[in-house]
Order: C-alpha cells, then sequence, then structure tokens
C-alpha cells in the first residue's frame, strides 16, 4: 500500500512540475506550431462579439466564411469576460483544460495496460507536456485543444465498455456524450462516431439497447446538423470559396493526396514502435497486386499544392529534393512497415479511412493530428502483437521531445 502511495505522489509531483511548463509557455506566449498566436488573434473577436451582444454574434457568426469553427468555444470563452475577467488572462483559464486529458489519459492507460511501472506512466505522460499542440494551445486558447479533451474521455469510456462485462450500455451512452461534445467543440470530430458505433452495434446486434444508442447519436447531432446547414458555412460554401479564390478545388477532392500525406503523418507517429533488425526481409517484400496497385494509383494522382501543410515528410522531401520523392518513399515504406507489424486489418483500415475524412479541408497540417494519432495507437489500433508499454514508453518520450525541437526550428522545416 504504502509503494502504491510513493508511486502516486511521485506521478502527481512529475504532473506538477509538467504543469509549470505549460504555465510558462502561456506566460511567454509560447507558439511552436508557428500559427497558434496568429489563430488566436485573429478569432478573438468572435470572444468578444459574443461577449458583446450574444444573439447578434450568433446570428452573424461564419456569414462571411471566414470560420471555420463552431461557435460553442467562442460562447464558453466569452462567459468569462461576463465574470469580469479580463481577456488576456484567458490563456491561464484555457490551462485548466490539460487536467481533464492528463487524468483520462493515465485513466485509459491503467485500464488497457497492466503492470504498468511507475516511469512507463510518466514517460508516456511526458508526450502531453511535449506535445507543440499543446503547449501552443495552452498558451493560445483554440477549439482543438477542447475537442481532444472530449476525445481522450470518450475513448476512456469506450475502453470501459470493451473491458467490463456489466453496464455496457452506461459506457457506450457516455462515449456517445463524450464524443459529441467533442464535436461541438470541433466538428471534424464527429467522424471518429462512426467507428464507435460500428462495435456499439456488433455488440449489441438488434435490440434496444442499439435503438437507443442510434437515437442518442442522433438526438446529440441534431441542433449541430440544423446549425450547419442554416448557416452553410463549414462544409459547403466556405471550403468552396476558399479553396476557388486561392487553390484549385482539386486539392480538396484529391483523396490520393489525403491518402499518402495522412499516410506519411500516421508513420511520423509510428517510429518509435519500429524496430528496423525485427522486420523479417522476405515478409517485408511479399507485395501482393492490391497493394502494388494502390501505391501506383496514389502516386499516379498525387497533386498537392505547396502552401497548405503537408507534414514533416513532404516539408523534408521539398527541402532536400525540391519533390515528393522523400514523401513517395515513405508512403511506401509506411504500407510495408504497417503490413509486416499486422496493422492491415479491417479496425485500422476505418480508423484510416475516418483519419481522412477528419480531415476534409483542403490544409493537411500536423496539429490535427497531434495528439490524436498518439492516443489512438495506443489505444483504438489493433497490432498484430500486443505493444509492450514498458519498453516504448521511453522512446515517444525523446520522439516528441525531437518533434517540440523541430517545431521550434520551422525556418529550417515548416509544416
Amino acid at each position: 500500500m504504502n509503494f502504491l502511495k510513493i508511486n502516486k505522489n511521485i506521478l502527481i509531483l512529475f504532473v506538477l512540475i509538467g504543469f509549470s511548463t505549460l504555465i510558462f509557455a502561456s506566460y511567454i506566449g509560447e507558439d511552436a506550431l508557428g500559427g497558434a498566436r496568429n489563430d488566436y488573434l485573429f478569432h478573438e473577436k468572435y470572444i468578444i462579439s459574443f461577449y458583446q451582444n450574444f444573439y447578434e454574434a450568433l446570428s452573424k457568426f461564419g456569414e462571411n466564411y471566414e470560420v471555420r469553427n463552431s461557435p460553442v468555444f467562442f460562447i464558453f470563452a466569452s462567459f468569462f469576460l461576463k465574470l469580469g475577467i479580463e481577456i488576456k488572462y484567458l490563456k491561464y483559464l484555457n490551462l485548466i483544460i490539460i487536467i481533464p486529458i492528463i487524468i483520462f489519459f493515465v485513466k485509459s492507460l491503467n485500464l488497457k495496460f497492466q503492470n504498468l511501472r511507475i516511469t512507463t506512466i510518466i514517460f508516456l505522460t511526458s508526450v502531453i507536456f511535449l506535445s507543440p499542440t499543446v503547449r501552443s494551445l495552452a498558451a493560445w486558447p483554440y477549439p482543438l485543444l477542447y475537442a481532444v479533451c472530449f476525445f481522450i474521455i470518450s475513448i476512456f469510456y469506450f475502453l470501459k465498455f470493451q473491458k467490463k462485462n456489466k453496464k455496457k450500455l452506461k459506457y457506450s451512452l457516455l462515449n456517445i456524450l463524450f464524443l459529441a461534445l467533442s464535436a461541438y467543440f470541433t466538428p471534424n470530430f464527429g467522424i471518429f462516431s462512426i467507428f464507435f458505433l460500428f462495435y456499439f452495434l456488433k455488440h449489441f446486434q438488434l435490440s434496444r439497447e442499439s435503438l437507443l444508442i442510434i437515437c442518442a447519436n442522433i438526438i446529440l447531432s441534431l441542433p449541430a446538423i440544423y446549425f450547419l446547414i442554416i448557416k452553410d458555412f463549414y462544409l459547403f460554401k466556405h471550403e468552396t470559396e476558399y479553396v476557388i479564390s486561392n487553390y484549385s478545388i482539386y486539392d480538396t477532392l484529391n483523396i490520393s493526396n489525403k491518402i499518402i500525406i495522412i499516410s506519411s503523418i500516421l508513420f511520423f507517429f509510428l517510429i518509435p514502435l519500429i524496430e528496423i533488425k525485427k522486420i523479417k526481409i522476405k515478409e517485408f517484400f511479399q507485395i501482393n497486386f492490391l497493394i502494388l496497385s494502390f501505391i501506383f494509383l496514389n502516386i499516379y494522382f498525387y497533386n498537392f499544392s505547396s502552401g497548405l501543410g503537408g507534414g514533416f515528410f513532404y516539408h523534408l522531401s521539398n527541402i532536400f529534393f525540391d519533390g515528393p520523392f522523400i514523401l513517395f518513399f515513405v508512403f511506401i515504406f509506411s504500407i510495408l512497415i504497417y503490413r509486416s507489424k499486422g496493422l492491415l486489418n479491417f479496425n485500422n483500415y476505418l480508423l484510416f479511412i475516418l483519419l481522412i475524412f477528419y480531415n476534409i479541408q483542403s490544409t493537411i497540417y500536423l496539429k490535427y493530428y497531434d495528439p490524436i494519432i498518439f492516443f489512438m495507437i495506443l489505444f483504438l489500433f489493433k497490432f498484430k502483437e500486443n505493444l509492450i508499454l514498458n519498453k516504448i514508453a521511453k522512446k515517444y518520450c525523446f520522439f516528441y521531445l525531437f518533434f517540440l525541437v523541430v517545431s521550434y526550428g520551422k525556418k529550417f522545416i515548416i509544416y
């Protein structure tokens, strides 16, 4: 009992130290992403407008097609102004949202994995404190961080649904509720309801529980659907007008662009899991016709415009070769790695398809996937062999340290 108490105290101390670095990041206005400050300053006017006149701000929200976010975050933030808190102090209140992210991340680790060392939990939790997205959005408030918070909570209840024999309906409904809250802050997250719904309906089959789950999804989505329809700015007019006036509509509709770039982003976050010496050469190069066709078709139709993001390998390729050679190599290599690690299964196909539709806009930035893919790797993806976190935790810590350093060096590698 004393040992458990000591471990708990060590973890609390670590979290306090990590949290203090985020307070410092907020104080100095840290922006590892490079665009977090500008995004916040651009959207600050919406917080002020909801504070000054709620109904007028709501009626005009999205009118000029200059915002793609839900108004929920701006409404939420405006309440603090009404309490007399100056907007410049909002970033410090914004830090509170990190606490439930940490809590439910650790709870999810303990729920899914057994016999975790305290050092393993500390190394993995450090990923959240080192995440360029978390650090930047902690300093410069933005809806994505709140969506990430509710997303990890929804994952926790999905794990409860999978692990527990009782109260499965309760856990499925809690998953739906928190995923809906995530989507109300950033609508893109709503696409993951398809993944969870598949497993809920697979378990309950044709039953009263299944009907209740479907109804819960519909009821929780109705207000958002109604808002999107009457505004017609998030999926339709805004994206179309933006793309036509700045880039080609091809950038938005070209699925090959998304498949290649998102594959490279997924591979980027899988790097700590790759052990080259364990790859069997013969098995690695046994590629069937379908995989070859998939690779060449996507490379043939690839035509990604500059200025729309692209991720680490996209920009690395442009820096060294002024073209997509490294990106294509990583795309091909990643598929072979996915195959060798047993990642090519229905569960992961579904998640990858949803990751594509999660990013329906033309821009593809790493911040959209950090730390989302990290959570998905640990809790949602299926591997041929179970992950041994005690072996990979330190690797992920150092990988994210590298990621943070690279993020600071955007003048050399811009993504």
